[in-house]
């Protein structure tokens, strides 16, 4: 295991890496690209991750505390059991993900998309 505390990795680039298990605290991982590389079971905690990258990357059952992570990138990553918790996640978009299981604040994300259809449904009848 790896454990990186109180670094600046501006626009590191990590790629087919095995990171699993490491532990990123207190770090600026801002610009950073991960390519490739496996984060499963990481930790990443206090951190500032503005206009990272994240791509083919796995980060099954990893935790994301307190992390700042506005404009960054997420492209075929699998967050399978991952946490994520007091982050900024300002103008956050999600497209073309399988959001089974997934939960915002105990609330099932495939419930409220239910109750957003039903909605829309609702709307485009009285019209």
């Amino acid at each position: 295991m790896i454990r990186i505390h109180n670094a600046a990795l501006p626009a590191s680039e990590f790629e087919d890496a095995n990171l699993s298990g490491s532990r990123f605290i207190d770090v600026n991982l801002e610009e950073a690209v991960f390519s490739d590389v496996n984060l499963d079971n990481v930790l990443i905690s206090d951190a500032r991750a503005y206009h990272a990258t994240f791509r083919k990357t796995s980060m099954e059952s990893a935790t994301f505390e307190n992390i700042d992570m506005r404009s960054a990138a997420l492209r075929h990553v699998d967050l399978d059991g991952a946490s994520i918790r007091f982050a900024s996640l300002v103008n956050l978009s999600i497209a073309e993900c399988d959001v089974r299981g997934m939960s915002i604040n105990g609330y099932l994300v495939t419930d409220l998309l239910k109750l957003v259809e039903m909605s829309q449904s609702g709307t485009e009848a009285d019209e």
